[in-house]
């Protein structure tokens, strides 16, 4: 390679990149190239991120594209000592269990369609079907207070009512954007009236 250092670099870029789960692209590995040319000219007089010298950098370096397996939050390294002041912190408030609370906000798509399929070998165009509504969501809000008492959940439509659905009537259902302003006038608060 005439760019060993520049190569040498990316590599350790992409390990770091990887190792705190962030998503490395072609175009982000060639952008990431380009920025280190620039900072270093003279090493890199001449250098041009192109998609051959990309595909040779990864063969060189035992890189390759990966599908997603799983998809995963890292946990701050000072985890531990977070919980411990918040609980320090819980306990001299001097608030009964009752009214602390948490609460939690989950958007799902109307239509989860599968990005693989099982099909004949050899064949050139995989349908998927869908509703067409992929992108569609609604928001899904759980919560609980600190003495194990579960709320209402609450369920948050993006448009409006469809009268002829019908919901269960221990959940909240609201057609509307503004959702968590609704959930402290429709569930926290309502939990003080019985």
């Amino acid at each position: 390679t005439s760019w060993p250092e520049l190569e040498n670099y990316l590599e350790e870029w992409v390990k770091e990149q990887r190792q705190n789960g962030y998503v490395v692209t072609r175009g982000g590995l060639k952008a990431q190239a380009m920025r280190w040319a620039k900072l270093n000219e003279p090493l890199c007089r001449n250098f041009k991120a192109t998609s051959g010298w990309c595909s040779r950098f990864m063969k060189r370096k035992d890189l390759v594209l990966r599908q997603k397996t799983k998809i995963a939050q890292k946990l701050p390294a000072d985890l531990d000592d977070k919980v411990l002041d918040f609980q320090r912190y819980v306990i001299r408030l001097r608030r009964e269990l009752s009214s602390i609370g948490n609460m939690d906000e989950t958007p799902i798509n109307f239509d989860m369609v599968a990005h693989k399929t099982v099909d004949s070998k050899g064949v050139k165009s995989v349908l998927l079907r869908s509703t067409g509504h992929e992108k569609t969501r609604f928001i899904v809000v759980l919560s609980c207070l600190a003495d194990g008492t579960k709320l209402k959940p609450m369920v948050i439509f993006k448009r409006k009512r469809d009268p002829t659905v019908r919901f269960p009537c221990g959940v909240f259902v609201h057609f509307h954007e503004n959702g968590v302003k609704l959930w402290i006038d429709n569930v926290w608060r309502k939990r003080l009236d019985g």
